[in-house]
């Protein structure tokens, strides 16, 4: 299935039609978090394969938010990335 029949039956007026707060379906909704989920695993499987010494600092950081987070990659990776923007100097939330 492409990605335009994919989403086909989520609303083009609708900047963000899965947010909770929108009149979206409950199944539009599920669908965004399960997408989000599967991305948000494909990044995290692909950084914790690479072979860079140089990152592998970055990989256990993010193996431990991996593992604070069972079952919720999502979450982990937003964790890894508030930890890296930290260590960084940006702004705390």
């Amino acid at each position: 299935m492409s990605a335009e029949r994919t989403f086909e039956f989520i609303p083009c007026n609708d900047p963000d039609p899965w947010i909770e707060t929108t009149a979206a379906s409950a199944e539009v909704r599920q669908f965004a978090r399960e997408s989000l989920r599967w991305q948000a695993q494909e990044i995290i499987d692909e950084v914790l394969n690479g072979t860079d010494p140089n990152e592998e600092l970055a990989r256990a950081r993010l193996r431990r938010c991996v593992a604070q987070n069972p079952g919720r990659p999502e979450r982990a990776l937003l964790q890894q990335l508030m930890l890296n923007r930290d260590r960084q100097g940006g702004s705390t939330l």
